[in-house]
């Protein structure tokens, strides 16, 4: 056979093809197949020829990336053997659940793995063995899409499911001997203090199951987020917790899914800057702390000079086009602790915390240059110079409250469009 295969004596040949498990010969090095079995040509529904041009990367879910596979290679490599709980690819994508075995071979010098799987989806032709309590709780385990943990808390043992390591990029065997120190250095560092006191809430009797969600470190070094939920299993005698059990749930798309839900809800859909209630939010937060820290807080309300007109003469399309430039502009000079937000229509506002007023006014005035010397530009390739009138209110001056600045930071403003537009007042 070509390509350096070791499978050359006629009977091991037969006998590769004749077991009923599945068999793969894998590259090492680039996880690339280079021989199948019929019985594994068949479980994917590929040809041997079709297989060749697959790895353990296109075939395997549960192996994300190169990376990942180097470091499964090496793990495999230093011990020989390796077992997997994952799930295969067929031809028509669809996937099923397997166990893979990987032994690692050498063969005239070079290196190979051999990997017999066997399918779990086809345990029910074995239904005369499923009275059997551990195959039942093997089938559990290695099917349930939650990783089950089970903890000795007297001797601080630690059971985890295939499952779990199967989330986190590991094979089921290759951590021997769990530990809750298993568990605790995989935990987020920024997390770990609120899990263990969740934990200990629960272990005291101040809650009546403990549940958390947080971060766990994968295999490649990314982090997964998941829900944690668990409780005592069994007391001592004297009502001590000796076991408890729970169950782990891989929730990183849905958290995903959930901060992205979150972000657009706080950001207004034109400019991409923060919107008005996110606005009152952090304002909220800004007035509290400098009340707190003896701090001024400057605040500004900006509104677009002349804007009706460029809206009504070019048509919303460009009225649009006009606001994002401003808000581009305005983003651009801005500093990171200097915010802006969208209030409205053609207004912003902007927040200045530990900033005295001389300082603000510096900053308008020089915002107000920067406008005259950049023009916003039509599709139709038209400049046109933008300007804004804006007023300025102080805490603590003008006011206590959210309310009493924005109110006098707006009549300000209009102060500033009453004088001839292009400036700042307050």
């Amino acid at each position: 056979m070509d390509r350096g295969n070791p499978l050359q004596d006629a009977f091991f040949t037969r006998l590769f093809h004749g077991v009923s498990d599945a068999i793969y010969v894998i590259d090492p090095d680039s996880s690339s197949i280079l021989a199948a079995n019929e019985a594994g040509c068949r479980a994917l529904g590929m040809s041997a020829e079709e297989l060749i041009d697959q790895s353990v990367l296109s075939l395997n879910q549960d192996v994300t990336g190169p990376n990942q596979w180097r470091e499964i290679s090496a793990a495999i490599i230093a011990a020989g053997n390796y077992t997997f709980m994952g799930r295969h690819v067929r031809k028509d994508g669809t996937d099923f659940p397997v166990e893979v075995v990987t032994d690692y071979l050498e063969y005239k010098g070079r290196g190979y793995l051999v990997s017999v799987v066997r399918d779990l989806s086809e345990h029910h032709r074995h239904r005369e063995h499923l009275t059997d309590d551990e195959l039942i709780r093997a089938l559990l385990l290695n099917e349930s899409s939650d990783g089950l943990w089970d903890w000795n808390l007297q001797d601080h043992s630690l059971f985890l499911s295939p499952q779990w390591f199967r989330m986190l990029g590991y094979g089921p065997n290759e951590i021997s001997s769990p530990t809750l120190d298993t568990w605790r250095n995989s935990v987020h560092q920024e997390d770990l203090e609120r899990v263990i006191m969740l934990l200990q809430d629960h272990l005291q009797g101040k809650s009546s199951r403990y549940e958390a969600k947080y971060r766990l470190r994968s295999r490649d070094g990314h982090y997964l987020w998941v829900h944690d939920r668990g409780m005592v299993a069994q007391h001592d005698l004297d009502g001590r917790p000796q076991r408890m059990i729970g169950l782990v749930l891989d929730i990183t798309e849905s958290e995903h899914y959930a901060a992205e839900l979150l972000e657009r809800s706080q950001r207004d859909e034109l400019t991409g800057l923060y919107n008005r209630r996110t606005g009152y939010e952090l304002f909220e937060r800004f007035l509290r702390d400098c009340r707190r820290d003896n701090q001024p807080l400057q605040v500004v309300m900006l509104d677009i000079d002349h804007f009706k007109p460029l809206n009504d003469d070019y048509g919303h399309l460009e009225g649009d086009r006009a606001i994002r430039h401003v808000a581009d502009e305005l983003r651009r000079c801005l500093r990171a602790d200097e915010w802006l937000f969208r209030w409205g229509g053609e207004e912003f506002l902007l927040l200045f915390p530990g900033m005295d007023r001389s300082s603000a006014h510096g900053m308008m005035q020089r915002l107000l240059k920067h406008f005259n010397v950049t023009p916003f530009v039509t599709q139709g390739g038209e400049s046109l110079e933008l300007t804004f009138s804006a007023g300025i209110s102080g805490f603590p001056e003008n006011g206590n409250s959210i309310r009493q600045l924005v109110g006098a930071a707006d009549r300000a403003m209009y102060r500033a469009k009453s004088s001839g537009r292009n400036r700042v007042e307050g």
